[in-house]
């Protein structure tokens, strides 16, 4: 009499399975943090966008450029600003979401409305509504606006050497790479 036998993986088989998988997450997971990371420097640079469009829509109302120095090409952290910034270009208090004309912002226009994904994120897991932070949580942003008015600011090479470039425009952007947590240098003009 003939007895009907279950077929089973063999142990092996199931070994040689799980190492395949093994290999191909190995393949995988580093190729999805540098997608990830890249999509984060992509919504970064539509942030600064952002900041340049709002200090421009600035220029159009008022006739002059917020956080430029006077005769000077200035290029500057937006968080050696604090505030400033926050409240310019959105006519509102940073801590209290008040009204406010700091800046020069004396009709209290918003320019541009900061989202809670601007700020930056504390190690305990807290938003600081009065530090800008990139995707990445890198506050080495920077703003560059042409404060003697040729047409002109000088600004970090985007070539990943050192030195600088002129580029012919009023307003730019660029952020900082960060050695100490890795964060990758991007430039608006690049």
């Amino acid at each position: 009499m003939q007895t009907d036998r279950k077929h089973a993986f063999t142990l092996i088989e199931l070994l040689m399975v799980i190492a395949i998988i093994g290999i191909l997450a190995g393949i995988l997971i580093p190729t999805v943090s540098a997608v990830k990371r890249q999509a984060n420097v992509a919504a970064s640079k539509s942030q600064l966008s952002q900041y340049v469009n709002a200090i421009q829509l600035f220029k159009g109302e008022y006739g002059y450029y917020p956080f430029a120095d006077a005769h000077v090409d200035s290029g500057k952290n937006i968080n050696s600003l604090s505030d400033d910034f926050i409240e310019t270009l959105s006519g509102r208090g940073a801590t209290d979401g008040v009204s406010t004309s700091v800046g020069g912002n004396r009709r209290e226009i918003t320019f541009h409305s900061f989202s809670e994904a601007e700020f930056y994120l504390q190690s305990n897991g807290t938003v600081d509504p009065t530090k800008i932070a990139d995707r990445l949580n890198n506050m080495k942003i920077f703003i560059v606006i042409d404060g003697d008015g040729d047409g002109k600011v000088t600004v970090p090479s985007a070539s990943g050497g050192q030195g600088t470039q002129e580029l012919r425009t009023s307003v730019t952007a660029y952020v900082e790479a960060d050695s100490e947590y890795g964060y990758p240098d991007y430039y608006l003009y690049d």
